[in-house]
């Protein structure tokens, strides 16, 4: 586990963000924590465990996105469907070779795309707390009971135990607050079942999307 890697490229894609957005000396800190809630809810949505009045609320790992080359119909000559349809002449359809006229590009893992939303935020806190992440120790288990929702729920509730923290300037509950939050989302990831491994290239896949948004003025 290189968490080192993974708060480089975060300390990096943070001072982008803030010069591409004119936000250099703006304390963000409350946002991220916002930001993180959310994030914790749309993983919790992708996960479905809780929805227990569904007949099989299983979580969605397999997504296919829609080929941006033909708009999703595998027929390169799409834009010309409704304007032929209206005329006398039939549609002539050409195969989109980008997708082998599929339809789709490729496919992804809804609910390790928002995990890993999540580890964004996460790492980014700890880089505005100036964390010492050498001091964390990973091997801890901070989840509960090793159960998923109530996992979930303590996450979620942790951020109002550092907002009324706040202002205490204490290093040593901020440490020891961020250790827990960053391990027991570690453990929650293994319960999710993803290997460190899958977890590390989805944040570097993410982490150049990120990068490719701010040029396109996401």
């Amino acid at each position: 586990m290189n968490l080192n890697k993974l708060f480089t490229l975060q300390d990096k894609l943070d001072d982008h963000i803030k010069k591409e957005k004119g936000l250099e000396g703006q304390d963000l800190l409350d946002k991220k924590i916002l930001a993180l809630q959310v994030e914790l809810g749309e993983l919790a949505n992708e996960w479905r465990g809780f929805k227990f009045w569904k007949v099989n609320p299983r979580p969605r790992t397999e997504d296919w996105i829609e080929c941006s080359v033909c708009n999703g119909t595998g027929d390169l000559n799409y834009e010309r469907v409704q304007e032929e349809a209206e005329g006398s002449g039939g549609h002539e359809y050409i195969d989109c070779e980008e997708c082998d006229s599929s339809g789709t590009s490729h496919m992804i893992n809804p609910l390790l795309e928002e995990y890993v939303d999540g580890l964004h935020f996460i790492l980014s806190i700890g880089l505005d707390l100036k964390i010492d992440h050498t001091e964390i120790f990973v091997g801890q288990d901070f989840t509960v009971d090793r159960n998923i929702t109530k996992t979930f729920t303590k996450l979620m509730c942790m951020p109002e135990r550092f907002e009324n923290a706040i202002g205490d300037d204490d290093y040593g509950f901020y440490i020891d607050w961020y250790e827990e939050l960053l391990v027991c989302f570690i453990g929650l990831g293994e319960m999710l079942g993803f290997t460190w491994e899958e977890v590390e290239q989805a944040y570097m896949d993410k982490n150049t999307i990120n990068y490719e948004r701010q040029a396109n003025n996401y």
